[in-house]
Formats: C-alpha cells, sequence, structure tokens
C-alpha cells in the first residue's frame, strides 16, 4: 500500500488489480456468448462494480477496523456505504433479471449474498477457497455469460470452472507475495496473470466490435 492508495482508504478499498481482473473475467464471459447486446454488457459491469468491487470490499476494511486501522484511517462511514453499494448492485441485476431472463435472479442472489458473507466470514464456509472460487469466480463467470446467451453451454460451464481454480491461485500467489520467501518469484506470476486476463478480456471484446 503505497502513495495514494495507502492515503485514500476509498481508492484502497476498490482493491485494484484484483478487481480489475473480476472484469477482465466477467467480460471474457459476456464476449463468447452467441449473442452480445452492449446494453447488458454495461449493466453487468455496473452491478459487478457496485456489488462485488465497492460493496464487498467496504464491507471488508469498514467491518475489520482492528485489521485495517494499523495502515489505514477508516471512514466510519465506510462498512454503511459498502452495504448500500451491495443493496444497489442486486437492484440493477434484479432489473436484468425482469427484463431479459428472470432465472438470471438466482446468479444476483447468490452473489448478493456473497458479498456480504465473504467479508464478514460467515458462514465460513463461503470464506474459503472453494467459496472463494465458486463466488469470485465460477459462479460470476456463468452469471454473466448466462444473461447475454440465456443458456449455458459446456464451453462456459468448462471455462468457469477453470476461472474458479484460477481466481483461487490468483489469491494464493497474492497471500505468498507477502509472506512467502519467494515472494518475488510469487509477485512475478501475478503480475504475468494479471496482464495476460486484461489482454484476454480486451481482446475478446474487441472481437465483438471489429471485423477483421
Amino acid at each position: 500500500m503505497t502513495g495514494l492508495w495507502k492515503r485514500n482508504t476509498w481508492l484502497y478499498g476498490l482493491r485494484t488489480p484484483f478487481s480489475l481482473v473480476f472484469i477482465g473475467w466477467i467480460t471474457l464471459a459476456q464476449a463468447i456468448a452467441p449473442s452480445f447486446n452492449l446494453q447488458i454488457y454495461l449493466l453487468t459491469l455496473l452491478a459487478t462494480f457496485l456489488g462485488l468491487v465497492v460493496g464487498a470490499h467496504y464491507i471488508d476494511i469498514g467491518s475489520s477496523r482492528e485489521k485495517f486501522s494499523p495502515y489505514l484511517k477508516i471512514p466510519r462511514s465506510m462498512l454503511a456505504v459498502g452495504i448500500v453499494a451491495v443493496a444497489l448492485g442486486i437492484l440493477v441485476g434484479a432489473y436484468m433479471a425482469a427484463r431479459w431472463n428472470i432465472f438470471f435472479l438466482a446468479f444476483v442472489l447468490v452473489e448478493g449474498f456473497a458479498a456480504v458473507a465473504y467479508p464478514r466470514e460467515n458462514p465460513k464456509v463461503v470464506h474459503s477457497y472453494i467459496g472463494f472460487g465458486l463466488t469470485w469466480g465460477t459462479i460470476p463467470f456463468l452469471g454473466a455469460y448466462f444473461i447475454q446467451a440465456s443458456t449455458l453451454s459446456l464451453l462456459a460451464i468448462g471455462l468457469s470452472i477453470f476461472i474458479g481454480l484460477s481466481v483461487v491461485m490468483m489469491h494464493h500467489l497474492a497471500i505468498m507475495s507477502r509472506d512467502s520467501p519467494a515472494w518475488k518469484d510469487a509477485l512475478y506470476l501475478l503480475k504475468v496473470y494479471n496482464y495476460a486476463v486484461y489482454v484476454v478480456a480486451i481482446a475478446a471484446i474487441l472481437g465483438r466490435f471489429v471485423v477483421v
């Protein structure tokens, strides 16, 4: 935590680069769907940003003042802002479900629950490698694909499992970069992973608009 990110808790709470990686996987899911609606994509990004980027991370920091206060000045309103952001993200997702596919509401409710349960570590099963892989990888990816395609494919399911595993490995690399004697190697691999996801996501979304 250096520079502006350390001085401004609100910016630190956005948790980049992980949040950008997460948005990259959401982008890939929608770009590989057989149909693509730009409005759905933008609303998906909005719901994701509100609920799983702002909401979940602000709840994490706001409800763990003892853990973060030695490093950050935590505003008292941070927890409340996080809860409101999750609620707004759920509302955006519910609107999308009502407009395009009511079954999408199942993904919205699961991820809305995870946005509150994971940072608060209650129930414990959500705050585990399996829980993290499912709620920050597999399920969001499937939900993003589903709202564009109105169905699921074997390709989407297979990729979602891989992405669930990959975000767990990314999480583990982040821990190693702080605690492991080989932290420099872990940090290097983490950067390679981050930029690889950006490239894949950008290439996939450009493929929807650029005809070669």
